[in-house]
């Protein structure tokens, strides 16, 4: 497919952001492997109150927002100095709550979007992070994810894990952008399926439709089961680390 077709009705990216410096990371992987000039770009950021001392949770409060929000701002900022994109096409989120519960409500996750966020740290420690609720995110975002357990930097030979779908192709838009993820940095694709019963098989169909579409990329395939996305993930990776983690559930 050419890219001039790949370009057309682009998701917009959303990329979750902490107090870490793995926001900065997921910010320039996102501008550098998946923005294209009509994708909208959200940087989101909750806090939470401690559920400890009604007047201490008060005071926190309101300083948690001011410190959220500073974050986003110098983070946008960064953006700006090193990616050429207008102002107004950034667009900065401070939401008070769990994260996974923001990311399940509609008025704000409306429509398609691709989620970025760096855990900075091994997958055993990731479902730790981000408010607690990784875990939940991946087992139940009904968006593709883009997960960078550790930085992204450097321009070839990454290892990169997509776990897709077993029952069904993946979708022409996220095959179109890990083709290019893996033009771009020379890498090999790893194909996970995480199934729920042991006997339950990948068609031979799938498998073809990832050869012919990625054609010239050297993939595997591998299937683990487990009855969570999550923790099928971390089985199969046993302690061993990736570059880029991409997930698309069901």
């Amino acid at each position: 497919m050419e890219m001039s077709a790949r370009l057309n009705n682009q998701p917009s990216i959303l990329i979750l952001a902490d107090f870490s410096d793995g926001s900065w990371h997921a910010t320039s992987f996102a501008m550098r492997f998946l923005y294209h000039e009509k994708s909208p770009v959200t940087i989101l950021q909750t806090y939470q109150n401690p559920g400890w001392g009604h007047l201490m949770m008060r005071k926190l409060s309101h300083h948690l927002k001011k410190i959220t929000k500073n974050e986003l701002r110098a983070l946008k900022n960064r953006l700006l100095e090193h990616f050429k994109v207008e102002k107004q096409k950034i667009n900065t989120l401070s939401i008070e709550g769990e994260l996974n519960s923001v990311l399940n409500y509609k008025p704000i996750i409306n429509g398609h979007h691709n989620i970025v966020l760096s855990t900075y740290s091994s997958f055993k420690d990731s479902c730790k992070r981000q408010n607690g609720c990784l875990e939940k995110i991946i087992d139940t975002a009904e968006n593709p994810l883009f997960i960078l357990p550790e930085t992204f930097e450097g321009d070839t030979s990454k290892k990169i894990l997509f776990v897709g779908p077993p029952e069904k192709k993946p979708s022409e838009q996220l095959c179109n952008q890990l083709v290019d993820i893996c033009k771009k940095t020379q890498s090999k694709l790893e194909v996970l399926f995480v199934v729920k019963t042991q006997n339950k098989k990948v068609s031979e169909d799938i498998q073809s439709y990832y050869h012919e579409y990625c054609e010239g990329i050297d993939i595997t395939f591998s299937t683990i089961q487990n009855k969570t996305k999550c923790k099928g993930i971390k089985n199969y990776m046993n302690d061993t680390n990736r570059d880029l983690i991409v997930i698309e559930n069901d």
